[in-house]
């Protein structure tokens, strides 16, 4: 079976669009987010309603933005623009979208693999894992399975921790087509469909074959110039908007 792993969608509705017509392609129905469906970009309603279609099989775990989608504490955990783009958004929703978001679990575990937002510990969930050591110790708390997906960071790598504990780091900013061992454990950032902080700004997402255990990145172009003119009609911080162009 082939699964669809996305994370960091950010309302941007012009990446996702991209990458579903994709999977219809290749007739992909089941998918897996790791988080932050909002946040950041214009079309809330739109992303969360396209992921509900009755054609897939979808899953998500909830982000920080998600979180602080429901609250109201949310300048105490983002930046300025951040804040502005959820308060936006918050304006755009229906009751509809809202509980589906409140709907969301922290992790999800599969036969195969684990989802969450980016760190294992539920007291240090929004941790970033960059480096070697954070993956060592997220891997350590995967208990289920030998995959964990994450997100959070918009940064697209593998993670692989042989069974000496040495630990491989894989970068996909132009993509990568890899196939997981039996006898190492790993933390995958497939990185972000609507905002890509690697210097590449194309979308990216994940395609892994459970039966072949054969994980591609994707990285796909997609009109960055229509999100960018729904942003400005909707008054998002112009930092927000530019910063699609530019991949950071």
């Amino acid at each position: 079976m082939i699964v669809a792993i996305l994370s960091d969608i950010h309302a941007n509705y012009e990446a996702l669009d991209t990458i579903l017509q994709y999977l219809h392609t290749i007739d992909v129905r089941d998918i897996v987010c790791c988080g932050d469906i909002v946040g950041y970009g214009p079309d809330p309603v739109e992303c969360i309603s396209a992921l509900q279609r009755d054609r897939y099989f979808f899953r998500s775990v909830y982000g920080n933005h998600d979180q602080a989608f429901l609250t109201d504490s949310m300048d105490i955990y983002f930046n300025e623009d951040a804040v502005v783009a959820l308060n936006i958004q918050k304006n755009l929703v229906h009751k509809e979208q809202i509980d589906f978001i409140k709907s969301l679990p922290s992790v999800i575990v599969d036969k195969k693999f684990t989802v969450t937002h980016s760190f294992l510990d539920p007291h240090h969930p929004y941790r970033y894992v960059l480096d070697e050591n954070t993956a060592y110790r997220n891997a350590t708390l995967n208990k289920k399975n030998s995959i964990l997906f994450i997100g959070h960071s918009h940064n697209p790598s593998i993670f692989e921790i042989q069974s000496n504990n040495t630990i491989d780091v894989h970068k996909a900013k132009n993509g990568l087509d890899w196939t997981l061992k039996p006898d190492c454990k790993y933390v995958i950032n497939v990185g972000s469909v609507g905002q890509s902080r690697d210097g590449n700004s194309d979308c990216s997402f994940g395609l892994f074959d459970t039966n072949a255990m054969q994980l591609k990145i994707l990285r796909f172009p997609y009109p960055i110039y229509k999100t960018q003119e729904k942003m400005n009609e909707k008054g998002f911080p112009e930092f927000l908007v530019k910063r699609l162009a530019k991949g950071f």
